[in-house]
């Protein structure tokens, strides 16, 4: 019974909103049923494609708008103009949102200004004495698109300017149907076909969406094979790193060695080496290439493999750095490498060569060191050594930049201050530190002590 009263209620405003037309004017508006079809299966394509891929949002907003033409075209067919012109005002403000994600135009936030215009143009239509906004849409999305056109045309890469060339196909039918153009040119807003009149703008908007499909779906093609190849370069990557980042550290009678290695991504630059010496001393090499991914990794293996093959003849820090640098030399591609190199003799004798790398920390303080230019960028590079003396239970601690460049959420870092304050601690709670205030780079630390 109560759904029998509300369906005798609800029928006379279904009248209203869709009035009944005669059997042969219904057949007469085939071609609008057959492209709202078309426009709801473009629809579906563009959500199933956003739903697989989240990451692309011009399918997203594609889906939608598609999703407002085939409705249109129904409410055409079916004689609903009152909800016609409301689709017509939110397809219009989507097909401005569509094309500037599609064509990816930068900054293109403006076009969101005329949102009220199109809200407006949706309500206000419904009443009968404000039909006069009906074409207000039209009207401010025409502009919009056609500056997003030339924006893609002009900016965008070749796979946006296919894009906005799509587009601009769909921007000048919609031109060439104003009733103005029609008028100058006398040239019909329909084409013929089959006795039925096929209306020019729903020809060329299902046209559109066929075209941006294929392009988008090309596009979508080649964005997964490329992660995919970085996903396995990565691996490599990781692989070749794991091998080269010493698991164990060799037991130094005179020295208790600790060392601490935090990648901050997948694959890091930070670098490092403890190789025993001749009479119970220690070589130490710490390092940072600049750049990350497979490139750094075998810039890493690079140097790694050059000091496990120098320490058999030299064990001079100076003599070292200077063989890296000329390996490094037309084979950083523009980048660097900072190195620190370290000789503990048993007796405590520290002899350091730095090339651009942070300096040790001994009791708290930073050893005063003669510094030089990082690996890689100058032939004529001399790496001059310092000696100083670590006492019996004196810890030295070397690190990379990541201790220091840790930056908190309210942008500070970490800072020297920081650094030297907690410079006397475990390599673990010195690298814990710096990642806990906010890791933002590799982060290593070694610490040497001189066991009494």
């Amino acid at each position: 019974m109560t759904a029998a009263i509300l369906l005798s209620a609800g029928l006379p405003l279904l009248d209203r909103l869709f009035p009944p037309a005669p059997l042969i004017e219904q057949l007469h508006r085939t071609p609008m049923l057959i492209f709202g079809v078309m426009g709801c299966c473009l629809a579906a394509v563009f959500l199933a494609l956003w739903r697989a891929a989240p990451d692309f949002r011009a399918f997203r907003s594609l889906g939608i708008f598609y999703a407002l033409v085939g409705l249109e075209q129904f409410c055409q067919y079916f004689g609903g103009l009152v909800p016609y012109w409301t689709l017509v005002a939110f397809a219009a403000a989507m097909l401005v949102e569509a094309a500037g994600e599609a064509m990816q135009v930068a900054r293109r936030g403006w076009t969101r200004l005329f949102w009220p215009v199109y809200l407006f143009a949706a309500i206000a239509g419904w009443f009968p004495s404000m039909t006069f906004v009906h074409e207000w849409p039209i009207l401010f999305s025409e502009p919009a698109l056609g500056i997003l056109i030339i924006q893609g045309l002009r900016r965008g890469t070749r796979r946006d300017r296919m894009v906005a060339a799509a587009f601009s196909v769909f921007f000048l039918a919609r031109i060439a149907v104003s009733t103005t153009f029609q008028r100058l040119t006398g040239i019909r807003n329909y084409a013929v076909i089959g006795g039925w009149q096929w209306p020019t703008s729903s020809t060329t908007l299902i046209l559109l969406g066929g075209a941006t499909l294929a392009i988008l779906v090309h596009d979508l093609i080649r964005d997964r094979a490329d992660r995919q190849r970085l996903a396995a370069e990565l691996a490599s990557a990781r692989a070749v790193q794991q091998v080269l980042v010493p698991e164990d550290i060799p037991a130094v009678p005179r020295f208790n060695i600790q060392a601490v290695y935090k990648p901050h991504g997948e694959v890091g630059g930070d670098f490092f080496q403890i190789l025993p010496a001749k009479d119970g001393g220690v070589l130490a090499i710490i390092g940072d290439v600049s750049g990350k991914g497979m490139p750094a990794a075998m810039t890493v293996s690079l140097l790694v493999g050059t000091v496990r093959t120098l320490a058999h003849y030299t064990e001079s820090p100076g003599e070292i750095l200077a063989a890296m640098n000329q390996r490094m030399l037309g084979r950083s591609d523009g980048g660097f490498t900072t190195c620190l190199v370290l000789r503990a003799d048993a007796d405590g004798k520290l002899t350091i060569a730095n090339a651009g790398h942070i300096s040790p920390y001994r009791n708290g303080a930073e050893l005063a060191l003669e510094n030089a230019l990082p690996l890689g960028l100058a032939e004529s590079a001399t790496y001059n050594e310092s000696t100083f003396r670590l006492a019996e239970n004196e810890q030295l601690i070397l690190l990379t930049d990541g201790v220091v460049e840790a930056r908190n959420p309210a942008g500070e870092l970490f800072g020297f201050e920081r650094t030297a304050a907690i410079s006397t601690e475990s390599a673990q709670n010195i690298a814990s530190a710096a990642q806990r205030f906010g890791q933002e780079d590799d982060i290593t630390v070694l610490t040497l002590t001189r066991i009494a």
